[in-house]
């Protein structure tokens, strides 16, 4: 899974809606022409990430073209296998009577209810596998944990994907790898400060110009306050 995460910019220019509106609309637009060129990795990383933005337009301007929004949430839950936010976006439509009332929620009911099994128990079998290589680092176990995270990684939980992969890499010093996707994760989720922190703080060990760019990033949507070492 050696997939330059570095082609998906996890931030817009400013956290504002028209800015964050065009962000979105990047990452898919990337995520479907990773898909069409078989990087199915690459794809619904690109896709978590717009998704992440669509459920922050969501709260960022309530009531306005939520119904479109909270279809769109749903659609980038399924592309990016990611059926536990697609569990919340229907946390949220059972808030609105309006929304929950709408024909096609019952229908994505159903698909979460088929699908989020499946991906709580992929995630249990990564963790196990991973808690083997932690116990017994040997050509064996980390051969399992790659190959249970490559076959996942075809179907969706791409957070817990690179977060294992991520730890791996970086205890076998694999640093080049460890960093693709600690950059991964800042794509699926960007306004999580730990994220940024902890790629900065990887990045410091080998570039410390990438660092500071990192850093400078941050600093740009955060304040600059946002620095606090982990």
């Amino acid at each position: 899974m050696s997939v330059d995460f570095r082609r998906l910019d996890p931030w817009p220019e400013r956290l504002e809606v028209p800015e964050v509106q065009q962000h979105k609309g990047m990452l898919i637009r990337k995520a479907q022409a990773a898909r069409t060129e078989g990087y199915e990795v690459h794809s619904r990383t690109g896709f978590r990430g717009a998704l992440y933005w669509e459920r922050w337009l969501l709260t960022k301007e309530p009531g306005q073209h939520e119904e479109a929004r909270v279809v769109s949430a749903l659609e980038l839950s399924r592309e990016a296998g990611d059926w536990k936010e697609a569990d919340l976006v229907l946390v949220h439509v059972d808030r609105s009577a309006v929304l929950r009332e709408l024909p096609f929620v019952e229908h994505w009911r159903k698909l979460v209810e088929e699908h989020l099994r499946e991906q709580v128990a992929n995630e249990q079998e990564l963790e196990s596998a991973f808690q083997e290589f932690k116990k017994q680092p040997t050509e064996a176990t980390v051969l399992k944990v790659r190959e249970t995270a490559d076959r996942i990684a075809e179907v969706g939980s791409p957070i817990a994907v690179h977060t294992i992969l991520a730890r791996v890499n970086a205890e076998l010093a694999e640093q080049e790898e460890a960093e693709m996707h600690l950059m991964a994760l800042l794509v699926c989720r960007p306004l999580w400060v730990p994220y940024a922190v902890q790629l900065a703080e990887h990045q410091s060990r080998r570039d410390i110009k990438r660092a500071f760019a990192t850093i400078e990033a941050g600093r740009r949507l955060f304040g600059p306050n946002f620095w606090l070492p982990l």
